[in-house]
């Protein structure tokens, strides 16, 4: 069974890897050049509306911006002339090579249990059964998914404002840990620590038909319409951050039994836990999509990188309660996702999820 899960998963691997290689040099080519496009007529139409109030507040006079139109047009014609060569080259010297492969040893003897074990959905031991000694000692892996919005302060839990800009429902936040849990006290102690390892992605999605732009340092939402011709699709931005999560856990209602006359805590048993913890984190990337299709209804995916408008370190606090393997949290980021290059109201992230796989090893 094992063997043929691998070879379908191999399969399927290099079908997606296929069918990637075949797509249409032209189309991949056409798709850049609209994301070029829509990049510099971004920046071109910032130009034009500062001219226009120059032109308001009597600063240059109609003849001197109508001049000051046609040079700024000509410049990005120039810019978006060059962009497109260049990835034209690019394209025509690429080459595209995708090895997959699987290697599998010797699994050795392992025993998996499902919905037992330490209160995991997954159990996976090299051995034939844990000890309850050893069910107190675990590391596992974990998948957490949650809601996310902005609130205005690091106090506020004010989640379904509309100041935030941000559409409530569709901004997430996924995480993925590697955890050590140890026991605090004797054996017979029902509270534990936790720490770990992991990443965390923020997605933010604003209200249609408004999109992040990114200009010079600073980043703001505008109107899709306002920036180019097309049907807007898909529109978001990510913060992806390496996250070191600590937590205490409360078991509530202890269950104890007797192993080689040593009472303990007997955790393979269902139990109710209390979970409070901080978290700390830094941002290693920051990107902004806009994926929409074009007057030609091709579609387009146009990706930048955001630089300095989102806050390099994330902190903040968790309170969670669980029974068996279900585990549902708030989280509350007490630092600042977005600093004051960032023209949006709120800025500090708050999450409702809960934790979606839970794998002791």
């Amino acid at each position: 069974m094992k063997t043929k899960f691998a070879l379908m998963t191999a399969l399927l691997a290099f079908s997606y890897a296929f069918s990637q290689e075949i797509n249409p040099r032209l189309k991949l080519y056409s798709k850049k050049v609209d994301s070029i496009v829509f990049s510099e007529k971004t920046k071109m139409n910032k130009e034009l509306d500062d001219l226009d109030k120059e032109y308001r507040d009597n600063k240059v006079t109609a003849d001197e911006k109508q001049e000051k139109r046609a040079q700024i047009a000509a410049r990005y014609e120039g810019i978006i002339n060059g962009k497109v060569a260049e990835q034209k080259n690019q394209l025509e010297d690429a080459t595209r090579e995708i090895v997959k492969e699987a290697v599998m040893g010797d699994p050795g003897k392992q025993y998996l249990e499902v919905f037992s074990q330490n209160n995991a959905i997954i159990t996976l031991n090299t051995d034939e059964k844990a000890t309850k000694k050893e069910l107190l000692k675990t590391v596992d892996f974990n998948i957490g998914y949650g809601l996310i919005n902005l609130t205005k302060s690091s106090s506020s839990l004010d989640i379904g404002n509309n100041e935030s800009g941000m559409k409530l429902g569709k901004s997430s936040s996924s995480e993925m840990d590697i955890r050590i849990t140890r026991q605090i006290g004797s054996l017979t102690s029902p509270v534990f620590y936790r720490i770990g390892l992991g990443y965390r992605q923020d997605t933010f999605t604003p209200e249609k038909p408004n999109v992040f732009v990114q200009d010079l340092n600073e980043i703001y939402m505008a109107d899709f319409n306002d920036l180019t011709t097309g049907t807007l699709k898909k529109f978001y931005l990510k913060n992806h951050y390496f996250i070191v999560p600590a937590d205490i856990v409360w078991v509530l209602n202890p269950k104890y039994t007797i192993e080689n006359n040593e009472k303990m805590l007997d955790n393979s048993k269902r139990n109710l836990r209390l979970t409070a913890g901080v978290y700390g984190g830094v941002r290693f990337l920051t990107q902004n999509y806009v994926i929409f299709k074009n007057e030609d209804n091709n579609r387009v995916k146009y990706r930048e990188n955001i630089t300095e408008a989102a806050e390099r370190f994330i902190f903040g606090g968790k309170l969670a309660l669980g029974y068996g393997p279900i585990n549902i949290y708030i989280k509350k980021d007490f630092t600042p996702n977005f600093n004051d290059l960032a023209k949006i109201n709120n800025k500090y992230g708050f999450q409702i999820g809960l934790e979606l796989l839970y794998i002791n090893f």
